[in-house]
């Protein structure tokens, strides 16, 4: 009997311990990639309340993932925590100390679950988007220190060659209407949640078999596959190259010495953009219904807009994010098998590593200026879009069931 006692009292202790030390992580995440001023961190995890809501929890659930949102707010406040206002600051700060008190509960279920099996699901897709999020972050944080030079110059140099640089004319667009900046703002910070929610809905579509790309996946893969291909030719956005000069002053590059050069330790996270690329995965297979579609439409426009217009990104980095998505749409589809999908993800593939290379060696700069590059880039957009469009079709009609083959096309489900 004593030795049963202290056997449950050692468990006790052990469950309390690993409890206390979940919360001890959320606590030092939020400090040290300071929530309160990074927009990505906090729709992240408030991402993870989102899904947390799709697995039904009770009243006295909810009521404590509020008494612990105030917890970790006051906990991380209280330690002189940074704050910035940003667009969506109302929604995303609140949003994301709440994430971190469902992701505590729903920790705390499976480490006090009698019976672990079935109880670290939940968790898992609650905490997939934040730990998406976070690790990028320090990924791409790692990654500035090793890349001191960017080819920031290179692809401004290119931009140029569509009879002026877009970003500069977004943006000067978004000051001339403040109302379009906001709302493209609130867009831009907002993808991981909007990444939540599209994986709670495609959730409930998935316990009947009914996806053909599992976002859950996709979203990982490109995350990942991102990061690598920003190594190849590292950039981090026209506003950390000219900061003085954009958008109202477009800096004249005649006579100057076009090669990578020294910037400062910002993100080299422009080439490609993921904001645009995810948006793409979530416009192409968020498919169950016309309204959605058309939200996801403009949601995924505004996406656009907000990376050029913010000057976080060239147009050239959206370009080539179309073929990067439907390398990845390919690679990841559970209903387009065989030669087909060998062959998408092929063109996706070698059309982005074709235009990396080219910014890489500055072969992109050889390119005539005008039609030439208007056709290039078009040419570089449309055709994986079609071929998307044409995979979307073998798949499924809009309204119509697509029957699953796995939940988990690329085994991720292990060690996620």
């Amino acid at each position: 009997m004593r030795r049963k006692r202290n056997s449950n009292a050692a468990q006790v202790l052990n469950n309390s311990l690993q409890t206390l030390a979940m919360a001890l992580i959320l606590v030092l995440i939020a400090g040290i990639l300071h929530i309160g001023s990074a927009p990505y961190v906090a729709f992240a995890f408030a991402g993870a309340s989102v899904i947390h809501l799709t697995a039904r929890p009770t009243k006295w659930e909810i009521g404590l993932v509020m008494v612990l949102g105030a917890g970790f707010g006051a906990v991380y406040f209280l330690n002189h925590g940074s704050a910035i206002d940003y667009y969506g600051r109302s929604l995303g700060l609140p949003g994301g100390f709440l994430g971190m008190g469902s992701l505590q509960i729903l920790a705390s279920r499976w480490i006090w679950a009698p019976v672990k099996r079935g109880r670290f699901e939940p968790l898992r897709e609650a905490a997939l988007i934040p730990a998406l999020c976070v690790g990028s972050m320090i990924a791409v944080a790692i990654s500035a220190s090793l890349t001191p030079n960017t080819y920031d110059r290179l692809i401004y140099a290119f931009d140029l060659k569509f009879g002026g640089p877009p970003s500069w004319v977004i943006g000067k667009l978004f000051h001339a209407h403040g109302w379009l900046f906001a709302a493209c703002g609130y867009v831009y910070n907002s993808l991981p949640l909007g990444l939540a929610v599209c994986l709670a809905i495609q959730g409930s579509r998935r316990k009947h078999g009914s996806v053909d790309v599992d976002l859950r996946w996709a979203a990982v893969a490109l995350g990942v596959a991102g990061f690598l291909l920003y190594q190849i030719a590292p950039a981090s956005g026209p506003i950390y190259l000219f900061a003085k000069e954009f958008p109202f002053l477009v800096p004249d590059l005649t006579g100057a010495q076009i090669h990578p050069a020294w910037l400062q330790l910002e993100p080299r996270n422009a080439m490609p953009s993921l904001h645009v690329g995810w948006t793409m995965l979530l416009f192409w297979n968020m498919r169950y219904s016309r309204w959605m579609q058309t939200v996801l439409g403009i949601y995924m426009i505004m996406t656009m807009l907000a990376t050029l217009g913010s000057g976080e990104h060239y147009l050239a980095d959206l370009i080539v994010a179309a073929p990067l998505a439907l390398a990845i749409q390919a690679a990841c589809s559970t209903m387009i098998r065989g030669r087909e999908q060998w062959i998408a993800m092929t063109i996706g593939a070698v059309i982005t590593l074709a235009w990396l290379i080219a910014f890489r060696t500055g072969a992109a700069l050889a390119i005539p200026a005008g039609a030439a590059t208007w056709t290039l880039a078009a040419l570089t957009v449309a055709v994986p879009v079609v071929i998307a469009w044409r995979l979307r079709l073998r798949g499924s009609s809009i309204d119509g069931p697509v029957h699953l083959r796995t939940a988990d096309p690329i085994g991720l489900t292990a060690t996620l």
